[in-house]
């Protein structure tokens, strides 16, 4: 939201929302008021200001809200105090400035009339909501700032209000008027083309500036120093020409995208209410708030994807690592084990020359008669006695054998485990949505607290060997506690709604259905019919397909596009190149017991080499 796009919008608001009343006032996180107002022209509409500091956040809908915080805020309280059943008589906004300030009328504790100002500064990391009198003292803000963070404009109850300092940049107007050599007398000398025109008008964004050289023909990234006389007449052209739109109120307010509206790859870009011709799509908007809402409510989306797949990006590496590093452990113990037949030979060598073998000696060299023709040679201890050294040789035999057993079974938990983690984290570079992360969270949740539930129940039992002191009463309470917070959790996670698989039909109208994670794949699994064709790329994660045949013969066309499905929501990549899939009846795809989640085994499959499918060509059955 630049200062362009806040003036136009303070210009509707006031036209649509004077004399409406503030019916009710909530905060639904701490950066964020909603005024919850009603008008005979619009009806009930909730006024949403954001004042976090990363992103300001304005919203205007008819539609729902987050929960309000409970208990709330005390800028809740305050709000409630001096703003229920208050009246708004104005909105308006500085030019060139992310401000708007709503003026309303109230009523105080005495019953006289009394007039407040709720001033947004939307302002990126000095975001902040503002409530001044008619005297224009603060009477409190959502967030104090005093001298230590700013010793120029400090916002503190009982203080005058300041507004932030003035651009030292042109008005709209200014700019209509002034000469084409006025115009960049302030523009720096190392500037870009987009920098220098939008430095130019107060309230200009980049976005703006690289409107302006488009309009004039330019690199929006090319230097402006170096742009000849005739560069610069046209760049001032176009510049005038859009401050011309602004005031004349030609406002075209509209959402721009990177691909045509509607199609899968289609992301937005920006939202302006001035026509933005070197943007080719865009989606139009009666309202300047219709506009913004939809917008802000997508960044928010957008942020908030992106924010569960970096966390699940980060836990998942990390839980790779410290299972790689258990693996080496393991393979290292692995090796060390595999020394025990050696060691049970030497034993029995020795015993079996030990008259031959004199005390006090570091080595022996002894034939060895399992293999006729080879010798051994084995390492003795000069204080010992053959017969001591043949029963060390033994014992660590014994030990050997007991850690390769053991470490063997933990070394296969190992790869067990960092195949599904490896699962997860394909799952999570393929996701498409919010949905999809929230199923892989679910699994990966579920997953680690039945792990650490195992270990923690295997940690009581070796404690519980013998008698002790009984536990004091609260240790005991808190010990109950710890156990009913962690089910109250474990519940709370294990009952999640599930999320339906992504489903698809072919171009012979064969449903197609493939799951967002492992849980979803064991699902698909027990629920398809057994006739049903079972597909998976070869050798790699990913997500398992099924075709519902009902009974029917599949067309090649089907499994051809099946098996691109499976390719696009694999390791192998969509944007990569071909790959082998494996595809067989349902009836011959199992599960070993105890397997995590997702690994199966199959038999009697065929194998189709095909190259990954975007599955937005294909037709989803609410469509068909």
């Amino acid at each position: 939201m630049d200062g362009i796009t806040i003036g136009a919008l303070s210009q509707e608001l006031h036209l649509r929302l004077t004399d409406s009343l503030v019916d009710r006032i909530a905060m639904t996180d701490r950066h964020t008021l909603v005024l919850y107002l009603y008008s005979q022209k619009d009806g009930r509409s909730a006024l949403v200001l954001g004042a976090n500091p990363s992103r300001p956040v304005f919203a205007l809908t008819s539609g729902s809200v987050p929960p309000a915080l409970t208990p709330p805020p005390s800028f809740t309280m305050f709000m409630r105090k001096h703003f229920r059943r208050a009246r708004l008589k104005e909105a308006d906004s500085p030019p060139g400035e992310r401000i708007i300030i709503f003026l309303f009328e109230t009523v105080d504790e005495l019953g006289d009339e009394r007039k407040l100002k709720l001033i947004y500064e939307c302002m990126p990391r000095t975001t902040n909501l503002i409530v001044v009198n008619e005297q224009n003292v603060i009477l409190n803000a959502l967030r104090h700032i005093d001298h230590s963070v700013n010793r120029a404009r400090e916002i503190l109850p009982a203080h005058p209000y300041i507004a932030p300092p003035e651009q030292n940049r042109l008005s709209v107007r200014e700019c209509l008027d002034a000469s084409h050599d006025e115009l960049f007398n302030q523009a720096r000398h190392n500037a870009s083309v987009s920098q220098a025109a939008f430095s130019v008008v107060a309230g200009f964004s980049p976005i703006l500036g690289d409107e302006a050289a488009f309009r004039a023909d330019l690199s929006p990234d090319g230097l402006f120093s170096a742009l000849s006389d005739s560069d610069r007449l046209r760049l001032a052209d176009a510049l005038k020409s859009i401050c011309l739109e602004i005031d004349t109120g030609a406002f075209a307010p509209a959402i721009y995208t990177s691909e045509p509206v509607g199609s899968e790859e289609c992301e937005q870009i920006a939202m302006h209410v001035i026509p933005l011709t070197h943007l080719p799509y865009k989606k139009s908007f009666s309202r300047i708030a219709d506009a913004l809402t939809a917008h802000n409510a997508y960044v928010e989306e957008r942020e908030t994807f992106l924010r569960l797949q970096t966390s699940l990006i980060r836990r998942i590496g990390e839980h790779m690592k410290r299972t790689s590093r258990k693996r080496e452990l393991h393979a290292s113990d692995v090796a060390k084990g595999e020394t025990a037949e050696l060691d049970q030979l030497k034993g029995e060598l020795i015993l079996a020359y030990i008259y031959a073998i004199p005390n006090g000696m570091n080595k022996v060299l002894l034939d060895n008669y399992y293999e006729p023709g080879s010798k051994v040679l084995c390492d003795l201890d000069p204080a010992l006695s053959p017969a001591d050294n043949a029963a060390r040789y033994f014992h660590r035999s014994k030990r050997n054998q007991r850690r390769l057993e053991a470490a063997s079974k933990l070394l296969e938990l190992d790869i067990e485990e960092l195949a599904w983690l490896d699962s997860l984290a394909v799952a999570v570079k393929r996701a498409e949505s919010y949905d999809d992360l929230l199923a892989i969270d679910h699994e990966y949740r579920v997953k680690t607290d039945r792990s650490q539930r195992k270990e923690r129940h295997d940690e009581r039992q070796d404690d519980s060997g013998g008698p002790g002191r009984p536990a004091s009463k609260s240790r005991r309470r808190d010990k109950a506690y710890a156990e009913n917070r962690h089910k109250s959790n474990r519940k709370k996670r294990e009952e999640a709604p599930p999320l339906p698989p992504r489903s698809f039909v072919s171009s012979d109208d064969f449903v197609i259905l493939v799951g967002r994670n492992n849980f979803q794949n064991e699902s698909l699994l027990r629920k398809a019919r057994k006739d049903d064709w079972w597909l998976h790329v070869k050798n790699m994660p990913g997500s398992h397909v099924i075709i519902a045949t009902e009974g029917k013969d599949v067309p090649d066309t089907t499994l051809a596009e099946a098996a691109g499905i499976a390719v696009w929501y694999s390791g192998a990549g969509r944007f990569g190149g071909p790959a082998e899939v494996d595809y067989c009846r349902v009836r011959h795809v199992k599960k070993p017991s105890g397997a995590l989640p997702g690994r199966v085994i199959y038999s009697q499959h065929k194998t189709i080499y095909a190259p990954p499918r975007d599955p937005a060509s294909l037709r989803r059955p609410s469509e068909s």
